[in-house]
């Protein structure tokens, strides 16, 4: 199993800003990225389409998918697999819940839709819990084809924009964190 990089928790206020320092590039690039996505809904007048809030339940759901992406990087929910599966599965899932909307109350159909996903992400280990919201927004907004649209194209941006991040900082910090163990090792050894 591969041994995956996690930070420590600070022990002074020194580490602690030196974590902050480590993390200001991320959060700026995450919240660059949430602005895109913002000004994608608004462009494409989203809750115009399909109602007042629509855009609310989207943004908050990237914006937490958008904190794991960047934030905490090496977290199971952060890999790009993941993200981009649940949010495909959470779309589609939630487009066929909303046209059931049509024989079935939208209680039923909300617990069958949340049900339905987390089998699927089950089934295709794409567990990204954000997601669920897109398929809850999809239900109860009735978003249509241009929503799926809008939601390929949201999850294109943060992954194009998470790998750029990747191959930046925290490739750099994994090499950090690998070169720290190995010289705790070695003193480990020289004891």
């Amino acid at each position: 199993m591969e041994k995956t990089y996690r930070m420590k928790e600070p022990k002074n206020v020194r580490e602690a800003l030196s974590r902050l320092k480590k993390r200001l590039v991320p959060a700026l690039l995450a919240s660059l990225t949430l602005m895109l996505l913002v000004a994608m809904l608004v462009y494409f007048k989203i809750d115009s389409a399909y109602g007042l809030g629509t855009s609310a339940i989207i943004f908050t759901s990237f914006a937490s998918s958008i904190f794991i992406m960047f934030i905490t990087p090496n977290s199971r929910a952060a890999r790009n697999s993941k993200f981009l599966k649940s949010y495909i599965l959470a779309a589609i899932t939630g487009y066929i819940g909303g046209l059931s909307l049509s024989v079935l109350p939208l209680f039923a159909v909300a617990g069958l839709v949340l049900f339905v996903l987390i089998l699927l992400m089950v089934i295709t280990q794409s567990e990204h819990p954000p997601a669920a919201a897109i398929a809850f927004a999809f239900v109860l907004f009735h978003i249509g084809t241009l929503g799926i649209i809008i939601i390929f194209s949201g999850v294109a941006i943060v992954i194009v924009l998470r790998y750029a991040l990747e191959k930046g900082i925290f490739e750099v910090e994994r090499e950090v964190y690998r070169l720290e163990e190995k010289q705790l090792l070695s003193k480990k050894k020289g004891k």
